[in-house]
């Protein structure tokens, strides 16, 4: 066998390159390839967007507009990497801009001659939109924002020149048409980059870093500062993928039919996460009290499930894989009973108490959970790439989406903002008489709507603000300079192209994305290309320091104007976080409640996360383990109120029940000392009676129906989670954070 290998490489190695050239040559193509997938990619974007820019541009030329730079600016703003974003940006552009032309005819309509009520119904209206963009978070916020202040740009000019509104709106529209309809055929016309694709590597890489964080946690290498990490990261995953296939709906292919199959896929990877997760927190708290029997017990179970997600020692690296993944957790399941009762066994040889057994107890009902669970996502993952007529109609049921949802009163916050924005901005303008006033009113507006909705709006209006201050000074140059000396379609491109080409490569580097997409704007917005080029430096000067005011004046606003209630806000996050376990007890709808709850908790993370600098600080490291633990209190509840719904109305163990979850309600409702310990209380009230119609059962009750018993032990081990999560430092401290604010709330 070795003189067949011996011989095979023999044959092999004339075709292969020797020596240094040779090393040369592969060092070469690595370094053409690197720079292919990063600095390459770029330019490509580069490129696009200047075709995209200046076909607008000449089309809007050729057809006169009034005002063809929107045509070019529209392609900046939906200027993205991939097509499906692209015109998922769009889409909803457009859409906000054709409600924010009616709601602007509409206001002019109802206060043709009266600017004080104009402005305090657009007020209105541009506080409704901005609290809906922040409400949304995602793709659909951006046509909340484009309603708001597109009715703006066309009320506010009109103030002065009411008969040529209707002008005004057909001119924004068609502009904005123009550049989408260009954006959209040069996105797919040259080298086209897909959202699809990505997609199918954002599926790949969350199942991945799943099945690795269950594999090292089993194995016992993870710490939990690193679990902590994991958990924000994988409620980032979650959401990315979520708007990835948000995104990819608007492309040609497939993934508008596997909408429900995507659902599954990101439902199933946060339940699952979620089981895992509780199941490591009661085996971690068994070990913080220096007791490792049913830790040492569980070792067996672990290291059958880590060996099963591993293929050739690394997880499936794509759903083709995951089948040999599926297949060993197939012949895993048809072994668990008889690994259980190994467990069982085991256990029993050794000295137990009471705590002891409803640890190992939880811990295996925790596991069969977590194995069905597992088993669900691999089936899910695997079935991906198949004919959906191929696929088990038990994977095509009906899954709600991921839904991302920011906490009412921040969304409430930025619409009132917004509007004091918009009012307090119309009375200088007043005030001041300056023509130009009303630039730095529209950009204001603007970008408190847009910010509104940032995990970091400092920095987006920041970073804009910067690259409005920079592109001033070129923005000059090229107009006073070069275009009043230039000739034809031809060498205006010639003379704006480097300035362009420069912003749009800084767009494409993520931590000055912001600055690039500025300098862009302002640079067309000052430029001003039109058949009928004018020249004017006082109205350059007045104009360019309208729309930097503009944006000063906003970042004034939130610093201003409830500074706190912003994206990412901790203490808002925290609330929300009670707020929805409070939800799961008192909620009479329970058909979907165990998703929203996930979604919710998950989509909270992500905020939080997205809010976080540098390194997470002790506050937000508690906020984060108290999400956790509310996510394991969660699903015990959501459990036991099932397990409650199926017995008889006045049966013991339901009133028991539901006495508990009314106790962890007012916990909820108010996280003080008093409540938790009387929550405590009921919890073990409730497992004493559950202990105790066990027994009976066993001693051949004839009330008791022998169907009961594995709803009652199920029950006990629900009951026996909400107890020790109960008792989780992070709740404490939660208890502890509650009563300073409350005394410092009262000496204010």
């Amino acid at each position: 066998m070795s003189t067949t290998a011996e011989s095979a490489s023999a044959n092999s190695e004339p075709s292969l390159p020797k020596g240094p050239s040779a090393r040369r040559v592969r060092r070469a193509r690595m370094i053409a390839q690197d720079w292919i997938d990063t600095e390459g990619q770029r330019w490509v974007f580069v490129l696009k967007t200047m075709l995209a820019a200046f076909l607008a541009l000449w089309i809007a030329f050729r057809l006169g507009f009034d005002s063809p730079r929107g045509a070019m600016m529209t392609v900046f703003i939906v200027a993205l990497p991939s097509s499906g974003m692209a015109l998922e940006k769009s889409i909803y552009r457009l859409l906000g801009t054709l409600i924010g032309c009616v709601a602007a005819l509409t206001l002019l309509a109802l206060f043709p001659q009266q600017a004080t009520l104009l402005f305090i119904a657009l007020a209105v209206w541009v506080g409704l939109c901005t609290a809906g963009s922040a409400l949304m978070r995602n793709a659909r916020s951006y046509g909340f924002v484009l309603a708001g202040y597109t009715a703006c740009m066309i009320a506010v000019p009109a103030i002065d020149m009411p008969l040529h509104v209707f002008d005004l709106a057909v001119s924004r529209v068609t502009e904005i048409s123009l550049g989408i309809l260009c954006a959209a055929l040069i996105n797919d016309a040259i080298f086209p980059k897909h959202q699809s694709e990505q997609l199918v590597l954002a599926v790949r890489k969350l199942y991945r870093d799943m099945a690795q964080l269950f594999h090292d946690a089993m194995q016992g290498r993870l710490s939990p500062e690193q679990l902590e990490r994991l958990h924000l990261q994988f409620a980032t995953e979650v959401a990315s993928l979520e708007s990835g296939r948000a995104a990819a709906f608007f492309e040609a292919g497939d993934v508008r039919t596997r909408n429900q199959q995507l659902h599954a896929f990101n439902s199933a990877a946060m339940i699952g996460l979620t089981t895992f997760h509780t199941l490591h927190q009661l085996m971690q708290r068994s070990r913080n009290r220096g007791d490792m029997l049913v830790p040492d017990v569980m070792l067996p179970l672990y290291a059958a499930f880590s060996t099963a997600l591993m293929v050739t020692d690394v997880p499936a690296r794509n759903a083709v894989e995951a089948g040999v993944t599926r297949e060993k957790l197939i012949a895993l399941n048809q072994a668990l009973p008889q690994l259980i009762l190994d467990a069982r066994h085991e256990f029993s040889q050794h000295r137990f108490n009471d705590q002891q057994r409803l640890d190992l107890d939880t811990a295996l009902e925790l596991m069969q959970r977590f194995s069905d669970e597992l088993f669900q996502l691999v089936s899910i993952y695997h079935d991906l790439p198949k004919r959906l007529s191929n696929i088990n109609q038990k994977n095509q049921a009906k899954i709600l989406s991921y839904s991302a949802k920011t906490p009412p009163m921040i969304a409430i916050a930025a619409g009132l903002r917004s509007a004091a924005a918009l009012l307090l901005l119309a009375l200088a303008w007043h005030a001041l008489n300056w023509p130009s006033a009303s630039g730095a009113v529209i950009i204001a507006v603007i970008f408190c709507g847009l910010a509104a909705s940032s995990p970091d709006p400092s920095t987006l209006i920041r970073q804009t603000t910067l690259g409005f201050a920079i592109a001033t000074p070129f923005a000059f140059v090229c107009a006073f300079f070069m275009l009043n000396h230039v000739e034809g379609y031809a060498m205006l491109v010639l003379a704006m192209l480097p300035f362009l080409m420069a912003g749009a490569y800084l767009s494409t580097w993520r931590k000055v994305a912001g600055i690039g997409v500025g300098f862009n704007l302002m640079f067309a917005q000052m430029i001003a290309p039109e058949n009928m080029m004018r020249f004017n430096v006082v109205s350059f000067f007045n104009d360019s320091m309208a729309q930097v005011l503009g944006l000063v004046l906003a970042a004034l606003m939130f610093a201003l104007i409830l500074p706190e209630h912003k994206q990412g806000s901790r203490r808002h996050i925290a609330d929300a976080l009670w707020g929805e376990a409070l939800r799961l007890c008192i909620s009479s709808d329970t058909a979907y409640l165990r998703h929203h709850f996930e979604s919710r908790v998950r989509d909270l993370l992500n905020q939080l996360n997205m809010s976080i600098r540098g390194t997470a600080d002790a506050a937000t490291r508690m906020t984060l383990n108290q999400a956790i633990t509310l996510l394991e209190l969660g699903h015990a509840i959501i459990d036991l109120r099932d397990l409650s719904a199926r017995l008889e109305v006045g049966h013991p163990a339901r009133i028991a029940k539901e006495k508990c979850v009314a106790s962890l309600a007012e916990y909820f409702r108010r996280p003080e000392a008093s409540q938790r310990e009387r929550a405590i209380a009921e919890t073990k009230l409730a497992g004493k009676m559950l202990r105790e119609l066990l027994l009976k059962l066993q001693q051949g009750e004839p009330n008791l129906l022998s169907q009961e018993t594995a709803q009652l032990q199920r029950a006990l081990t629900d009951l026996h989670l909400i107890h020790t999560s109960l008792l989780d430092q992070s709740l404490n401290n939660s208890v502890t954070e509650e009563t300073q604010n409350g005394a410092l709330d009262h000496a204010a």
